[in-house]
């Protein structure tokens, strides 16, 4: 039998039954720092790197099997999305080209300017409109609204991924062709991996209607996208206009 440390509890095993602490402490060493610091940061150990190893590997069937109850599977989804829009952050800070000036005079461009030059919020709160797209046209999936949420929440982080993989490839090519080649990765690289996961995680029992039911879904999360940044885009469009 142990005496948890750290609420008298009396237990018999690994972790304390009440407070789930390790059964063996000992005192802090230079060892422990350097293990602590990116287990604290990442929780490294149980999984974000992991995590992202699973996604690549098997995206639909692990958010799947995490919503069915294997929550120790994934690193939690919106602190991912997070973590990995700040190493974007810090990846185009170094390694990014110049930003593009883009002159703001009507809503759309006000929208991509929103995307372009705050690119860690426009991450995370798009995750909104696509979990609206994916609810809407996967509704008799049986995933209620904040499940599809956290779908799509592992699928943005996934997505910023290919984000920063395509800034430190775009970094070796000349300034002039930066755009182009950067677009033209940005669909060979993110679209095929979009479709497989959501095709992996509602798998469709016909493969047309699954077709359909994806650009169903592309065009929904657009239209939700854009009213959602639409409002954002008018205070851009007046605040640049004023200038």
């Amino acid at each position: 039998m142990t005496d948890c440390l750290n609420c008298d509890n009396n237990f018999e095993g690994l972790f304390c039954n009440l407070c789930g602490q390790k059964a063996a402490t000992h005192r802090f060493t230079m060892h422990e720092w350097l293990h602590e610091i990116p287990h604290s940061i990442l929780h490294v150990d149980s999984g974000f790197f992991l995590t992202m190893k699973t996604l690549f590997l098997r995206p639909g069937d692990a958010v799947r099997e995490f919503l069915q109850g294997k929550r120790k599977l994934l690193f939690s989804p919106f602190l991912y999305v997070l973590i990995l829009c700040g190493v974007y952050v810090v990846v185009t800070h170094f390694f990014g080209k110049d930003e593009k000036v883009i002159e703001v005079t009507n809503i759309s461009n006000a929208n991509e300017y929103i995307s372009e030059h705050y690119y860690k919020i426009w991450a995370i709160v798009s995750v909104i409109p696509l979990a609206v797209g994916s609810y809407f046209a996967y509704f008799k999936s049986g995933y209620n609204f904040a499940e599809h949420l956290v779908f799509n929440a592992y699928l943005m982080g996934q997505l910023v991924i290919a984000d920063i993989i395509l800034v430190l490839i775009s970094a070796t090519t000349f300034d002039e062709n930066y755009s182009l080649v950067f677009k033209s990765l940005e669909f060979i690289i993110k679209f095929p991996f979009w479709f497989w996961m959501i095709w992996q995680f509602f798998k469709p029992r016909k493969w047309y209607w699954g077709i359909l039911q994806f650009i169903l879904f592309l065009i929904l999360a657009s239209i939700a996208t854009f009213i959602l940044l639409t409002p954002f885009g008018f205070y851009v469009l007046k605040m640049k206009g004023s200038h």
